[in-house]
């Protein structure tokens, strides 16, 4: 799993790669990193009213990023429909045209790819939907993910149900130098079952543990 943020005072946005996964006693908050993961760039979302006009066929289809944005996150790629369901996806690279693998919901109403995208890829993604009285729809949009340039990764220990010793830190890596580390910190979430109070601490500027 992975996860793309930006913070204010740095417009590189942050990508956290599962290498291990939290035990059940501590909990990411990953929901708060995929809210911020439009703020840098262009790449909010966008949404057509497919080939019909909304009008007409009685149904939207809504891309995450808007055709020719840049600096897309990697995360966050989706297609939802609404009044309907999605018939087809298809998400390729543009430059060699290889296709990513995605999951249907099993009603139809939205698609994702099944794993991060490249950074610094351009891709076109092509959402074809119908509705209930057999009208169809489509939306089309090209954007370029965020550049390996303006991210980093972030990984961390212990793995999801790992039994490990007393004092056992949360452990975050990064592969680039934190600047901001108030903030970067300020985007993680650490909880005890035990209720026990967590606390960050920095170890140099590429290492945290809670």
């Amino acid at each position: 799993m992975e996860q793309l943020v930006t913070t204010p005072d740095t417009p590189a946005p942050v990508r956290f790669r599962r290498r291990r996964r939290l035990p059940a006693a501590w909990a990411l908050c990953t929901a708060g990193m995929v809210a911020l993961s439009a703020c840098g760039g262009n790449s909010s979302s966008g949404h057509g009213s497919g080939k019909n006009g909304a009008g007409a066929s009685g149904f939207t289809i809504k891309l995450s990023a808007r055709d020719g944005a840049t600096g897309a996150g990697i995360n966050d790629t989706r297609v939802t429909v609404s009044d309907g369901k999605l018939a087809d996806v298809r998400l390729v690279q543009v430059d060699n045209g290889a296709k990513v693998k995605g999951s249907m919901a099993a009603d139809g109403s939205s698609w994702k790819p099944s794993a991060p995208l490249e950074r610094g890829t351009k891709y076109q993604l092509v959402a074809n939907a119908r509705d209930a009285k057999g009208r169809t729809a489509t939306e089309t949009a090209t954007f370029t993910t965020v550049s390996a340039k303006n991210s980093f990764i972030g990984s961390y220990t212990p793995d999801n149900g790992q039994t490990v010793g007393v004092g056992m830190p949360v452990s975050f890596t990064f592969d680039k130098a934190i600047a901001n580390k108030k903030d970067v910190q300020s985007h993680i979430k650490v909880t005890s079952s035990s209720g026990q109070q967590v606390v960050g601490h920095w170890f140099g500027a590429q290492r945290l543990d809670f």
